[in-house]
């Protein structure tokens, strides 16, 4: 089957570039009939092939060694976080190690608050006894962070979401663009029908994962 390889290379300057190089069975019959060198690419395939040229290219912008972590994902270039926090003291701690992070680059931070969840157990369960309280608590903390987002110049944006439907919450995340992704541990596990929320998002997504204890 036809494939391409996309690696580091150096140019007849030394300077370093990026070869794209076709399979020598990548070579089909053009209109004319003459020999065509090319490969066929799906829409998926084709965003891979993107994904992998954009961070070749980041990594020759930013003179990091060949093998090293695309600038994007180095925690010194983030500009954008998303933090989950449950009410807990770990999600304060998640909130806090998000906000520094984004303030070295007075980037933006996606608060997700999931309300009605009950973590003090080894698993997670829903419950709608506290679920009310739970919401106006985190709806009080969304007023206090983005009173300390605007003073460390940091654009604030805040969600809330039932922990009642797990779809929801996974869904969003795995839609929503970020460089980190900052959570406490007890929320890890959160999901439904095997879909765990850490595992998933590290399959999924090409992230930075921080996990406070």
């Amino acid at each position: 089957m036809p494939r391409i390889v996309t690696v580091r290379s150096k140019g007849s300057s030394k300077e370093d570039v990026i070869s794209v190089v076709l399979s020598q069975d990548a070579v089909s019959a053009g209109p004319d009939g003459d020999p065509w060198c090319g490969v066929t690419l799906s829409a998926e395939q084709a965003r891979c092939l993107a994904e992998r040229l954009r961070t070749l290219a980041s990594e020759i912008e930013s003179r990091e060694e060949c093998g090293y972590r695309t600038s994007q994902l180095l925690f010194e270039n983030v500009s954008s976080v998303v933090v989950l926090h449950d009410g807990s003291q770990q999600s304060h701690r998640a909130f806090q190690a998000g906000l520094r992070c984004a303030s070295r680059t007075l980037g933006t931070l996606d608060f997700i608050g999931i309300f009605g969840s009950d973590t003090r157990g080894s698993e997670i369960r829903t419950t709608e006894n506290d679920g009310e309280w739970q919401h106006g608590w985190l709806t009080r903390l969304v007023g206090m962070y983005s009173e300390q987002a605007l003073a460390a110049g940091v654009t604030f944006n805040s969600t809330l979401l039932s922990a009642n439907d797990p779809c929801v919450v996974l869904d969003l995340l795995y839609r929503v663009e970020c460089d980190l992704l900052v959570m406490p541990r007890t929320l890890t596990q959160f999901g439904i029908h095997g879909e765990r929320l850490m595992p998933s998002i590290v399959s999924r997504k090409n992230v930075n994962v921080l996990v406070c204890p």
